[in-house]
């Protein structure tokens, strides 16, 4: 019998996923990623963990699709950056894992895999034009147009996180830049404006419940359902200006459907329910009316379950070069 490896690394951790060759997960495991190292001792932490974990033969595993965060240049094989994991600028990712394993290896956006793991199991089923968005430690975009995904000239096409939304007086992005909607409304924004509420004096819920230097994103929503004012209008802010996000891509792009993704997704009536009306509100009218905007169906998983999508794709099309 043989099998699949799918990997999606993010700048928190790492989730590996062994699957049969219908993409069937039959394990999966979660390990920190330890991003200050760098991505020589990631990538050896990962092989690491494949040899052991599943406690199956390398020569059993034919194929292997990784994902990560980043800006990936698929057609030269190399991350040139990524915001939240540092040390990965053009680092020839494909070529490294391939020297590291014996077994093809094929290499994504992970915002690119979660969308095609959407349009093949989940939420965007049945649609061929589709914007998702991940919302985590930082903002990833893909876009799914007419059944394809669209990758742009180099491979950076959907990096909605580096819209613009307030470049001058915005806070500081990881990507060097000022004010961008992954500045102001990913979880590690959140956090920061949390942190920063903390330091005003104002009352808050958020005194009795954490200390201000281990506050996460987390705790803001935790402190909002339990009615707290000042988290209530941290996370309002946020839905606003990823509204505004959201709707000037819509309006350029028009998709039938956006689905929301990442971890912060699950807050869905502190923050999917005001989203939504900033969304409606300042996109034109006729797609005010018929793009929904909608939570993901697959999870934590979607990255895998869309890469393993793709190498299933890669290997078919190995296959009929060989016959």
């Amino acid at each position: 019998m043989t099998y699949r490896v799918g990997v999606d690394l993010g700048g928190t951790k790492i989730l590996i996923a062994l699957a049969e060759k219908n993409g069937k997960i039959l394990q999966s495991k979660k390990i920190p990623t330890r991003a200050n190292k760098g991505p020589e001792i990631i990538l050896r932490d990962l092989v690491a963990e494949i040899t052991t974990l599943f406690q199956v033969p390398l020569e059993e595993i034919e194929g292997m699709g990784f994902c990560m965060a980043g800006y990936y240049d698929r057609r030269k094989g190399v991350i040139l950056g990524s915001p939240n994991l540092p040390g990965w600028e053009n680092y020839p990712v494909e070529q490294q894992l391939n020297c590291l394993l014996n077994f093809p290896v094929i290499v994504e956006n992970d915002a690119n895999a979660a969308a095609w793991g959407e349009y093949v199991y989940g939420a965007g089923r049945g649609k061929e034009n589709l914007l998702l968005v991940t919302l985590g430690t930082g903002i990833g975009g893909a876009l799914i147009i007419d059944g394809k995904l669209a990758h742009g000239a180099s491979g950076l096409a959907g990096e909605i996180g580096h819209i613009p939304i307030l470049p001058r007086e915005g806070p500081l992005c990881g990507c060097g830049k000022r004010g961008c909607l992954e500045a102001l409304v990913s979880g590690t924004a959140i956090a920061r404006e949390g942190r920063a509420l903390l330091k005003t004096g104002q009352q808050t819920l958020l005194w009795d419940m954490v200390e201000e230097v281990s506050l996460q994103a987390r705790d803001v929503f935790d402190a909002a359902r339990q009615g707290d004012r000042c988290s209530l209008e941290i996370i309002d802010l946020a839905a606003r200006y990823l509204g505004q996000g959201l709707a000037m891509a819509v309006n350029l792009l028009n998709p039938e459907m956006v689905i929301i993704g990442g971890g912060i997704s699950s807050e869905r009536e502190l923050l999917l329910v005001p989203l939504r009306r900033y969304f409606s509100q300042m996109l034109i009218k006729p797609m005010a009316e018929t793009v929904p905007l909608v939570p993901a169906e697959l999870g934590e998983q979607a990255g895998v379950r869309g890469i393993l999508a793709l190498l299933d794709n890669f290997l078919s099309e190995k296959g009929k070069k060989l016959l």
